[in-house]
This record gives C-alpha cells, structure tokens and sequence, in this order.
C-alpha cells in the first residue's frame, strides 16, 4: 500500500561533530522522529510563466466583417437566416446563425466548404443545432489565436474556489472560461490525437494540476512512458510510487499491482465501515487502531492513486489481451477506493482504443486525428479531424452527449522542471519496488535450492527448459517463450529477466533482436548444452526484438 514519502534532508549545515564513544553520539539522531511533521509547501506560482492577461485576440472589427461574409455566402444560396451573435474564445470565434422558419439546418451544413472558402478559414466547424438554442453555430478560426497560460487558470477563482476532489484543467472554452474535470467523479480518462496535436502538452497540464494540489501523502502517481522522453521531466518526482515506467514489459506487472492495490484498500474499508475514499480519510479516530487482513496496522488515510499512460498503442502490441483485461477491471471498480486512470494514444484504432476499454472510459478528450474514422473511434461522432491542432480539442465529459471545445494551456519545459525540483526539495522518493514482483514468481531461494537470483527448483527447472530453447530455434522473445512452454507473460519476462542476468541472452536494445549468448546444440548433443570447448557463441543474433 502506497504510503507517505519521507521528507528530505535539509540542506543545512551538519550539526558539530561529537567525540567517538560518548553518550551523545546519538543526539543528532533525536529530531528523525518529527521529520514527518514538517509541512509540505504546494509549489508558488511563480514558479509558472507569467500569464498574458489576454483572453482572445479577435477585435470588434473581424467579427462584424465577418458576421457580413456569413450573411452575404447564406444570401448567394437562398438561404434565409440572421447572423446574431458572435462569442470569441482563445482560438476559434462563435457566429450564432438562426435559420428563417421553415429552413432546415441540413442546408447550412451542405455549404460548409463555401463558408470557409468564402471566410479563407481552415476547417470551420458547425454545430447543427447549438444544443439548447434556436440556432446553428459555426465556429470560425481566429487569424491570431491567443496562448493560454496555465498561471492564468490557476489564478482564476474557478481553480482556487473549486471543490473538485481530484481537479485537472483542462482549458478554457470558446467563451474563454476555465475548464476543470474532477477525476474523481469521471473517474478515467481516455485521450487521443495525431503527433503535433497537443496531447502531451495537455498530460503535463493536468498532472502540474495535481502537483498543485496534492503533497506526495495526499496523491502517489504510476507514470508510464513507452516513449521514454515524454515524462523523464518527472524522475526526481517525490509522488512516484515506482520510477517512470519505460519497459512495455513491465506494464502488466504494474497493473497487477493496481488491481492488488484495490482488492486490499476493499478488504481495509470493510474493516473500517467505510464506502469509499473520502469516508475512509474523514472517519472519526478509533479508539485502538484496526488491523488489516495481514496483521498490519490500518492507516488514518490513504493516497489517491492515479495511472497516467502517454501511449497505449506500444504497450497493447506487447501484451494486448493482460492488459486491456486489467485496464477494464481496474476501470469497473477502482473508483471508490481512489485509484484512477489517465491513457492517451496517438493511434486511435480499434485494435487499441478497443470496446472494452471505450466501455469503461466515458470521459474524453479527442484532439486533432487525421481521419474521420478516428474521431468516430475516440468520440463516436465526427468532429476531431476537423480541429486545428496546437492543444485544440473536443471534450466529453461523463454522462453527456455533447461535445465543449477547448483550448489546453500551454506547459514549457522549464516550468515542469521548476516545479518538479521545488516538490523534490521538500521530499525524498520512496519507491515500491515490489509493484514489479510477478505474483507467480514463487518463493525465494530458501524455498527449495534455488539459484542465487532467488528462484527455487520449480523455476530453475523451467528456466533450462528456456535454454533449450532458446539455444535450439536461436529465437530469444518473451512471447516465443511465452508460447513455447505455455507460461504467462508476466513469468515469461521474468524468465528472460534471469536469463539475461546469468549470460545466456543479451540485453533488449530498442526494437534490435536480442544477441543469443550460447551455442546452437551440435548433432547428437542435448539441447541447451555447450560446445565442445565450452564457451558460449558469439554474435549470434534472435531473428526479432524481445517484443
């Protein structure tokens, strides 16, 4: 169970030295104990770019020529109808258009091409009708659009007054008001969009949202990064309950945990009488304190937990079937217990964003795609392959069917960095390196004349078996193992992990096949025995990578 970091060790001079042997030796050790009091300090503002102040850059003089070029491209069709009202937000204006009676909202549409030829807009959007309202809107592009900064949301009182449990920003909307999901009551979030479209860009905004919000005892974080450059800013993070996941290979073991993490903090809050989170961290102190099913003492509170995935497409060709199973049961039940997700993909097909993983996540955010048939897997409706890019999205929220857009905030590199050190300074890390622990590894080596890398005889048997196979059909992959002795792939990666260690594989290398360290057995020798001199083969080469 994920527990309270410690704090850091102050940067202060050490105390004065104390002479070997005496009673005092011991005294600078004394203050330890209070450690855990010092108060965390949310990171400043200041820390963040300074925000412009301007919520749009659209000025009178555009939108009257424009609402004029509206009117006059409806006249040229026979189309009669009032342009009314026009809303500029950050990046696109809105022209209210409400047809005459009788005239169907179909013919606007059918004009779309004229409309942005005769406005030399890029992709102007229609919205037939607005909902709510006796009227079309079309949503027209800014010739300068505006920057939003995130110090500007965060000092709006939307952010300070929100009573959100879990708040993200997400933007702000056509109107220019700030946008902020709380994640608890979403309660996973599923986002997509094209490379360049502002995705990433829209992660860091939401998790610098948290950092804001939350010390590393009040929120722990699972940040998983196939691409290896997207959250390596967030390394030194004091909130880390493991560091950052890079290895597809891993991904399961992780979301084993996550779902060991859940069936625990179940087992606790039935303990306890508590339905969920929130009553479970407000409940009036017992009396003696209660144990869990283990013997353990029972905490006074416990963490949210939340799952953040950059690129879901790299980690379902590894292991599609573990994980979309575990993302799904994760989905259906961690709500209660404060544990969430965060996925994102810049290949939105369906072999990736799959039904069942579309089921369990009503919340999304659909930036630009390339096709129409990705808006339609991201937001079962057109809409996305119209966006302009640049953090221009469509919003989903849960339990609703239409779509708000929004522009993200913009997040620099060097402000991720201010306020990543100023949480470090504060905290040490203390990762939970058994998140990685395969459940059917078996014991350790004092569970039965294992190896020394702690496997007992189950496994060494089973590890020779993946010699021999490997020195056989010279194919070194976890899946090829996984397939060849009917294991899982969780046990087939360790399997790898140890035959890494003990020589007879070559490390993974990006997408490079692994180098196959030991000879191809002769004519009449066992499989998985040396050559005549002994000596493993060189620079023989797996025919695939690991994955």
């Amino acid at each position: 169970m994920p527990v309270a970091p410690r704090p850091a060790r102050p940067a202060a001079p050490s105390p004065p030295a104390v002479p070997a042997g005496t009673g005092a030796a011991k005294a600078p050790e004394k203050p330890a104990p209070q450690k855990p009091a010092v108060k965390y300090k949310l990171p400043a503002l200041d820390l963040l770019h300074q925000a412009e102040g301007i919520e749009t850059t659209v000025t009178a003089e555009e939108i009257e020529t424009k609402k004029e070029i509206l009117s006059r491209t409806l006249d040229s069709f026979g189309i009669e109808a009032h342009v009314g009202d026009a809303t500029p937000g950050p990046r696109v204006t809105l022209f209210e258009v409400e047809p005459a009676p009788g005239v169907k909202v179909e013919r606007i549409t059918n004009i779309s091409a004229n409309i942005a030829m005769e406005l030399r807009a890029v992709a102007p959007r229609i919205l037939a009708p607005i909902p709510g309202r006796k009227s079309v809107g079309i949503e027209v592009p800014n010739t300068n659009p505006a920057t939003v900064a995130l110090q500007g949301l965060m000092r709006t009182a939307a952010w300070r007054n929100n009573s959100c449990a879990i708040p993200l920003i997400i933007g702000r909307n056509i109107s220019g008001k700030p946008v902020i999901l709380d994640l608890a009551k979403a309660p996973h979030l599923l986002i997509a969009g094209a490379t360049g479209s502002g995705k990433s860009v829209c992660i860091n905004a939401m998790l610098m949202s948290l950092l804001y919000r939350f010390s590393p005892a009040e929120l722990r974080l699972v940040l998983v990064d196939p691409k290896v450059v997207e959250f390596s800013c967030y390394n030194s993070l004091p909130h880390l309950v493991v560091p950052v996941i890079t290895e597809s290979k891993k991904v399961p073991l992780a979301l084993r945990w996550l779902i060991n993490e859940m069936a625990h903090r179940y087992q606790v809050f039935s303990r306890v009488g508590a339905r969920n989170i929130a009553a479970f961290n407000e409940r009036p102190k017992a009396a003696s304190q209660p144990l869990d099913e283990k013997g353990d003492p029972i905490p006074e509170r416990l963490p949210y937990v939340v799952l953040v995935i950059d690129e879901l497409a790299d980690i379902m060709m590894t292991a599609k079937a573990e994980v979309e199973t575990s993302l799904a049961r994760i989905a259906q039940l961690s709500r209660a217990v404060g544990i969430h997700t965060i996925i994102a993909t810049q290949r939105p097909s369906v072999n990736v964003i799959t039904g069942i993983i579309k089921a369990n996540f009503p919340c999304r955010i659909a930036f630009q795609v390339t096709a129409l048939v990705d808006s339609r897997t991201i937001l079962d409706g057109k809409g996305a392959e119209s966006l302009l890019g640049r953090g221009d999205m469509l919003f989903k929220p849960p339990g609703a069917s239409k779509l708000e857009r929004i522009q993200s905030p913009l997040v620099e590199d060097d402000e991720i960095a201010a306020v990543v050190g100023a949480c470090a300074a504060q905290v040490e890390q203390d990762f939970d390196m058994s998140v990685f622990k395969p459940a059917d590894s078996g014991g350790g080596a004092e569970a039965g004349g294992g190896g020394d890398d702690g496997t007992n005889e189950a496994d060494e048997e089973l590890i020779q078996r993946a010699t021999e196979v490997i020195a056989r059909d010279r194919r070194a992959t976890t899946s090829y193992i996984q397939r060849s002795l009917r294991i899982g792939y969780n046990r087939a990666a360790l399997v790898m992990e140890i035959l890494e260690q003990r020589g007879v594989i070559g490390p993974q290398v990006g997408t490079a096949p692994r180098e196959i360290l030991i000879a191809a057995p002769q004519e009449g020798q066992a499989d998985g025995e040396t050559g005549a001199d002994g000596e493993p083969a060189q620079g023989e080469n797996a025919d695939e990578g690991d994955e």
